[in-house]
């Protein structure tokens, strides 16, 4: 084969790979850049429209889709409502949309004059001489035809990604709140439909926090609307700092509402993250043309229940907020799909007034038997009828008793039960309960004591058990406890309260013991909530067989 024959060989390939290249790129492939973000800012426009119409007859529209544009991270943004749709008018995404097509047709007119040129080389090298002269002239044309394509295509494409970067910001800007930052209304309802989703699908645990800032109408009277904003903008970032350290998404909801979404959280994970936000809003110091301005922030929690959707999720959250406000506001309240109740640190307990509480008794120096101990509850219930006074119920049983109890002597097993019940009495108040349910079981009532106050107490006897060791002989014996919590509700008899504790009890030990469950209401018996442990307890494996000293 000729020098010659080969140099019209690789000018033809190269005209042809360029054609191809120029039709994927910019021709009518379906493909084509330009095909896809046509097709994008269709989707937007037609998203716009439904959501018009759907405004117009009071009907939600599905979240917007845009294909082109999956690399965006615009979930991490999101926004309000509809102040923030007017971000992006049709008027504008029309005139992009313009833009776009002509910019595809000028570059299919580049692409086929490039066509025309590269038929008028192969025309003249076809009918030339085989001087190298004529073959250099052809395949300079060639060169230049095919750079001057280049140009062209550089050209349209940094006009492609401008177009693009303007697409892309005004859809975060959409999603996202102008003033603070986070995400809007519209990514809440998006996101609560798609936790509400996988609730469904996978019981996986999700809860809902509600705040606003207290006061905030007389704040803005006083010190004016900027001061306002600014306060506005400082609960933003507390919000996202205290969401991030659990996993959550901070929203901002509208006006002085707020928002946070903490999905993989339980009802009780979820309490303590609310009394964190009210700590952190509470001690925010923020400096306005020379005066320190703090506020403090009334804050509602629920969790996702079996028979809840978004709506109803949303409800229960704001009854506990309405609830934290009407007990005097800077705290927190939560919502177990019957009633709304407090949830208190540390330090709102001790600022808190004294709660009128049931005449000082005296200390129990024994434990009563089952008959007792039931009577006493009965009573305890009676009151909780007149006074609402909250009352809470633990059952605490001996992590494989029975291996332990037929494994050793009497003398053994009374010494150790003489033991844990000395531990017990001792660590409780006066006016608490402790009673032998059976063998290797007792119930500790706890008068005036919530059911977060009740988790607390029980985490620190199993740890305090964890720590008791037998010793005989050269074996050292060490010992487990698993606990089962509940607190009394309206309407409650002493059969239903002890359901809820067996319940939470048995979910302790279905998970290898040594834990502590909570079961807050009756629609929670079949899934009792675990409460976090520290990470030793977690490794250490409930054992109360022989170890080596």
């Amino acid at each position: 084969m000729s020098v010659f024959t080969i140099d019209i060989l690789l000018s033809i390939g190269c005209t042809a790979i360029g054609l191809a290249c120029g039709w994927f790129l910019f021709g009518n492939h379906p493909l084509s850049p330009i095909r896809q973000l046509a097709s994008s800012v269709d989707s937007l426009l037609n998203h716009l429209r439904e959501q018009r119409e759907a405004k117009s007859a009071q009907q939600p529209v599905a979240p917007i889709a845009i294909p082109a544009l999956e690399s965006v991270s615009v979930e991490a943004k999101p926004e309000t409502g509809d102040d923030a749709i007017a971000n992006i008018t049709q008027k504008e995404l029309r005139k992009l949309l313009e833009q776009v097509h002509e910019l595809t047709e000028s570059v299919r007119s580049d692409v086929g004059e490039h066509t025309d040129r590269m038929a008028r080389i192969n025309e003249g090298l076809a009918a030339r001489s085989t001087d190298a002269n004529s073959v250099t002239d052809a395949i300079s044309q060639l060169i230049d035809a095919n750079k001057s394509l280049g140009d062209r295509l550089n050209q349209a494409e940094m006009r492609l990604l401008e177009q693009s970067q303007i697409i892309q910001s005004q859809t975060v800007e959409a999603r996202t709140d102008a003033l603070t930052g986070l995400p809007n209304r519209r990514v809440f309802d998006h996101e609560m439909s798609r936790r509400m989703q996988e609730f469904q699908r996978s019981r996986r645990p999700t809860s809902l926090i509600m705040l606003d800032i207290d006061h905030f109408k007389k704040f803005n009277d006083t010190y004016g609307h900027i001061a306002g904003d600014e306060v506005l903008k400082h609960a933003a970032r507390t919000l996202e700092r205290v969401a991030s350290t659990i996993g959550g998404a901070a929203i901002r909801f509208g006006g002085e509402e707020f928002a946070m979404i903490l999905p993989g959280s339980n009802i009780f994970d979820s309490q303590i993250a609310a009394a964190r936000v009210v700590r952190a809003i509470a001690s925010m110091e923020i400096v306005f043309e020379g005066k320190l301005l703090q506020v403090t922030t009334s804050v509602g929690v629920a969790e996702f229940g079996r028979s809840d959707d978004e709506a109803n999720l949303l409800k229960r959250a704001d009854s506990a907020l309405y609830a934290a406000k009407n007990a005097g506001r800077n705290r927190a309240y939560w919502n177990d799909g019957e009633k709304s109740r407090p949830v208190l640190s540390e330090t709102q307990r001790a600022d808190e007034a004294p709660v009128e509480t049931p005449p000082a008794e005296e200390k129990r120096a024994f434990v009563s038997q089952a008959e007792e101990f039931r009577g006493d509850i009965h009573r305890r219930l009676h009151q909780f009828k007149r006074d609402s006074l909250p009352i809470s119920l633990i059952l605490l049983g001996v992590d494989r008793y029975d291996d332990f109890v037929a494994n050793n002597g009497k003398g053994v097993v009374k010494a150790f039960n003489d033991t844990l019940e000395r531990m017990l009495i001792a660590a409780m108040r006066d006016m608490d309960h402790v009673g032998r349910i059976a063998e290797g079981r007792y119930g500790i009532l706890l008068p005036s004591a919530s059911i977060n106050r009740a988790a607390a107490v029980s985490d620190r006897l199993r740890k305090a058990v964890e720590r008791f060791k037998i010793r005989k002989d050269d074996d050292v014996r060490q010992f487990t406890i698993s606990c089962g919590v509940t607190e009394a509700l309206s309407g409650d008899g002493l059969d239903h309260l002890f359901l809820r504790a067996e319940a939470a009890l048995g979910k302790a030990i279905e998970a290898q013991g040594n834990r502590v469950a909570l079961c807050g209401s009756e629609m929670e018996i079949d899934s009792p909530i675990l409460i976090r442990t520290s990470p030793a307890a977690e490794r250490s494996e409930p054992n109360t067989a022989p170890a080596s000293r």
